[in-house]
């Protein structure tokens, strides 16, 4: 994809490519990954994701990695309606007892 004043353009034209016009649609949903971080606690899991349920957010996917020296690592992929939703479900996690610090996952690089 490339813009109209992209110089890409008008050599693909000029190499017989035929333009196709395309526009973004309303669709503003958000897929993001998130890891919380926490101390280990009865109803935990519960309470997270009753939280993050209240915010709107679909839980894609969920990991919970096994408890180590009493603290838990949680992993969540979500929808949410749109970005701007993103700042108060992280504060909704961190809010639940127990949680001490929620970030954006960081991504995967490939190593060689």
């Amino acid at each position: 994809m490339h813009r109209l004043e992209c110089a890409a353009v008008a050599r693909m034209k000029g190499g017989g490519r035929t333009e196709v016009g395309v526009r973004w649609g309303e669709a503003t949903e958000c897929r993001v990954t998130l890891v919380a971080e926490s101390f280990v606690r009865p109803h935990l899991l519960a309470d997270l994701t009753e939280a993050m349920a209240l915010e709107g957010a679909e839980i894609v996917s969920a990991t919970v990695e096994p408890p180590t020296q009493q603290q838990v690592r949680h992993t969540y992929t979500v929808q949410l309606p749109d970005a701007a939703h993103l700042p108060s479900l992280m504060r909704a996690m961190r809010n639940v007892a127990g949680v001490y610090d929620v970030s954006r996952a960081q991504p995967q690089t490939q190593g060689g």
